[in-house]
């Protein structure tokens, strides 16, 4: 929240230096134009440079909120990809004896458990080392893979699927964790700031004579402005809660679809196997 609060506050100033500083060109040049040379001339080119600078303004916002909605978009898919694997994992168990199986079975909900919390709870705080529950689990779920009986060729076939899935699981997991933090660089913001400013300067140097129509033209065109700034904001952290946010609901559907499909497994509640220390 506090980047769009200070996105905003770096807009609302440089618009209102902006208006200021337009102010003060317009009484500088009303004293100190040529008075033969033409007013309608002046006019045209403040319109050509106030269209430039909208131009170039609402090209630059609308590549930044492009991107933004991919980094959003990339963390949505990281997720379903996560959840989609562990369940790839569980599945896989069903070639294997009882005791194995169930193993594995019960390591794997105990893993999308954690998933589905305490790694949501480290994105959401922007610790990219992850959570140390979840991970030892994950630890757990690969060292039961690896102790999966192989006699023959379909059990070796699935042992192999499994580690495929569990790898691919936590590929994604990471992704998903590294897409909880995005910074652009402070230079876009100046830039945008900047261009708030010269905006607002153009604005009221093209409408001398109507500094009420300026200032709702301003106006109008800063909260719209605004809006845009915090949409970008909001879908660049996608796991902050705020406004828009990437929930751990596909493996949360999972974890349902899979009790409803296998009730006879153990879905009491998990141990915890660690700690979680923000990173």
């Amino acid at each position: 929240m506090h980047l769009v609060v200070l996105n905003w506050i770096g807009l609302v100033v440089s618009t209102g230096l902006g208006i200021a500083v337009g102010i003060l060109l317009l009484k500088y040049l009303s004293r100190h134009e040529l008075p033969d040379e033409p007013e309608t001339q002046a006019q045209g080119f403040l319109t050509d440079a106030l269209a430039y600078v909208s131009g170039v303004l609402g090209i630059m916002l609308g590549l930044l909120l492009f991107f933004s909605v991919q980094v959003f978009e990339d963390a949505s898919a990281s997720a379903k990809d996560e959840a989609l694997s562990l369940v790839d994992v569980y599945e896989n168990a069903d070639y294997f004896p009882v005791a194995p199986a169930d193993q594995l079975r019960r390591d794997s909900v105990c893993l999308m458990r954690s998933v589905a919390t305490d790694s949501w709870v480290a994105a959401e705080a922007g610790d990219l080392t992850g959570d140390e529950n979840t991970a030892a689990w994950a630890a757990v779920v690969r060292k039961a893979i690896e102790k999966l009986p192989s006699h023959n060729n379909v059990q070796a076939e699935a042992q192999k699927a499994a580690m495929d899935s569990f790898q691919k699981a936590q590929s994604a997991r990471q992704s998903r964790i590294l897409s909880s933090v995005w910074e652009l660089p402070t230079i876009v913001w100046l830039v945008l700031d900047l261009g708030a400013f010269v905006f607002a300067g153009l604005v009221i140097l093209s409408l001398p004579g109507r500094r009420r129509t300026a200032f709702v033209l301003i106006g109008a065109c800063l909260l719209f402005t605004m809006g845009v700034v915090g949409a970008l904001s909001m879908f660049a952290t996608p796991f902050t809660r705020l406004g828009v946010s990437v929930q751990p609901t596909a493996i949360e559907g999972s974890l349902i679809r899979l009790q409803g499909t296998y009730p006879q497994q153990d879905w009491s509640d998990c141990a915890r196997l660690a700690e979680s220390v923000e990173g």
